[in-house]
């Protein structure tokens, strides 16, 4: 008896301590270092989408694994929570880039103004880019916004 009452404590705090979690993700914004400038309000036609089905189904594991070895520093993962990994990545500006959806439900990505739907478990490929460089673009997941962030820099040619 008493193992059960530990074990439905456990499960309370521990959905009690989700919201704190979130109240504090929430504000990531705060406690991240600045950029040297300021970022920018982004046009919606500044973030491209590349031209790829979105994923429907479950992909199988051999072609997901591979996107995940082609990807590699390039995917921003998706938790049960609607919270990315990375939180807070840089990329050159006209980068490639895989959202990974880690949770069964169907998730709507947002990058700076733009919307990607991504299926439960699926992922989806786009395009991040700015006219204006830097530029920190906001990520948002579902109902929650600015859950992290991308800074884009500029592609410096040698």
């Amino acid at each position: 008896m008493w193992v059960v009452v530990v074990i439905v404590a456990a499960v309370g705090v521990y959905l009690a301590m989700g919201d704190k979690v979130d109240q504090y993700t929430n504000n990531l914004d705060s406690i991240l270092p600045d950029s040297q400038s300021k970022a920018t309000p982004v046009p919606a036609s500044s973030v491209k989408k590349k031209a790829v089905a979105p994923v429907t189904s479950t992909p199988s594991a051999q072609a997901y694994g591979q996107l995940v070895k082609e990807f590699e520093g390039r995917r921003i993962q998706f938790d049960q929570r609607c919270q990315p990994v990375p939180l807070a990545p840089t990329y050159k500006n006209g980068t490639v880039i895989m959202l990974d959806n880690r949770a069964p439900s169907a998730r709507v990505i947002t990058i700076g103004t733009n919307q990607y739907s991504v299926a439960g478990y699926g992922y989806q490929i786009v395009t991040v880019s700015s006219p204006s460089l830097p530029n920190e673009l906001s990520v948002g997941c579902n109902s929650s916004g600015n859950v992290g962030k991308i800074l884009l820099q500029a592609k410096i040619l040698q």
